[in-house]
């Protein structure tokens, strides 16, 4: 049989099934049996489909959805558990409930019977009252499997809706990462960022401050996610020269004044933190002051990575001065400035704890040791060409061609790229 025969129901009310109805599908190769099925499953108001074997039910299953199989056990060609072992290794798309019709009523044919994915048993000769208690049953359980499935279709467009949001967040961070290089002719700045797979808090930048002096910072808020991601946008708007009342400069009778140290600085982006009243959120941050004319460095390290000093030869050491309280933390915390002078051809390398705290697929993490390594191994190669290989690295390390779990930012600051002696215009 090729198809299904048309439903039979036992009364004209039936031949409209009321909401809670099953489309149920009898199989049999008894015609006696299938009869006294069908009139009983007819009688409560169910959509009921005969078949006379396994073989018809298989050729004719996809032209019609099926709540429920009732089968035999026993029949030729195919068996009720060979039926089911079948139905249940089909892709489908909604789970159909079988119930076996059987004399068997041994321990070890009701185990075979469950290990191939049947739902219940009836015993033969059949009970029409415990008949329609197992179907209300299976009603019960195919109802609460419609409901769950509603209810995660409309968590599936929930999350499609919020995986759109991140994506946009993600979007919108990245809008505010450097655009270009600074505009100097004694030091340069190089950056790689990779993303994680959410929204995360890491921010980088560079800018020029006045004739003299260049900032850049590193910033990690804690966490992950859209309340990180909208907390490191908030705080680098704190931290750019071109947005009204931002913190980088004192203010005096004129307006904005002159570009302030570092550690006043920090502590201006602390009291303002504590002032959004952002709860237990908190950041990292390394911020510094770059002074074209001699590459002194002026920074604060606020809870924040060590930063790693390259020398001219490309050896690789770290700049392991004590720093202060992350950001954000306590009203309290006060914050100091550090120093360092860059010899001409000399780099700083900061970064977030991503970098460090990469993880391999087997766990364990990059390592501050092995970046130095890093470092030391790209020696003298120009810094643009250092930071896309770290980003390569990054990614072999991770074996990851995509996001990783963490926000992977880095900035190397160059100072004297071979200019030859200052010009008159910044000594």
């Amino acid at each position: 049989m090729s198809a299904l025969p048309v439903p039979c129901t036992s009364h004209p009310a039936a031949s409209t099934p009321p909401a809670a109805s099953l489309r149920i599908l009898v199989v049999d190769d008894q015609n006696m049996q299938r009869t006294i099925v069908r009139h009983a499953m007819g009688k409560l108001g169910h959509e009921v489909h005969v078949a006379a074997s396994g073989l018809q039910v298989l050729a004719a299953i996809d032209q019609r959805p099926i709540d429920l199989v009732i089968s035999d056990w026993v029949m030729d060609e195919m068996d009720g558990v060979e039926l089911c072992r079948a139905l249940r290794a089909r892709a489908a798309a909604k789970y159909v409930y079988f119930i076996l019709m059987s004399s068997r009523d041994s321990r070890e044919e009701l185990i075979a019977g469950l290990n191939a994915g049947a739902d219940d048993f009836l015993r033969k000769p059949l009970d029409i009252e415990e008949l329609r208690v197992r179907v209300r049953g299976a009603q019960r359980i195919l109802s609460l499997q419609d409901s769950l499935r509603e209810r995660n279709r409309q968590l599936d467009v929930a999350l499609g809706r919020i995986n759109e949001d991140i994506r946009a967040a993600g979007e919108l961070q990245r809008v505010l990462l450097p655009s270009g290089d600074i505009d100097s002719p004694v030091c340069s700045m190089h950056w790689t960022y990779l993303p994680s797979a959410t929204v995360s808090g890491d921010a980088l930048n560079f800018f020029r401050l006045d004739a003299h002096h260049v900032g850049f910072y590193n910033v990690d808020v804690a966490g992950h996610g859209v309340a990180a991601g909208m907390t490191g946008m908030l705080l680098a708007q704190c931290l750019d020269p071109r947005a009204p009342g931002c913190l980088l400069f004192d203010s005096d009778e004129n307006g904005r004044g002159a570009p302030r140290a570092p550690s006043a600085c920090i502590a201006a982006l602390n009291a303002q933190m504590m002032r959004f009243g952002l709860g237990s959120t908190y950041l990292t941050c390394l911020y510094g002051v770059l002074d074209e004319r001699d590459g002194t460095v002026v920074y604060v390290r606020a809870g924040h990575t060590m930063p790693l000093l390259v020398d001219a030869d490309g050896r690789c050491r770290s700049l392991d001065e004590e720093g202060d309280m992350p950001v954000g933390m306590f009203d309290f915390a006060t914050f100091h400035d550090i120093a360092v002078k860059l010899a001409p051809g000399e780099r700083l390398a900061v970064y977030s704890d991503g970098v460090s705290e990469n993880e391999s697929p087997e766990g364990e993490e990059y390592g501050t040791q092995r970046l130095m390594h890093f470092l030391t191994a790209q020696g003298r190669e120009p810094a643009a060409d250092i930071t896309s290989a770290l980003s390569r690295e990054m990614r072999r390390w991770s074996a990851s061609e995509g996001s990783f779990k963490d926000d992977v930012s880095f900035l190397l600051v160059e100072f004297d790229t071979g200019a030859g002696p200052l010009p008159a215009s910044i000594r």
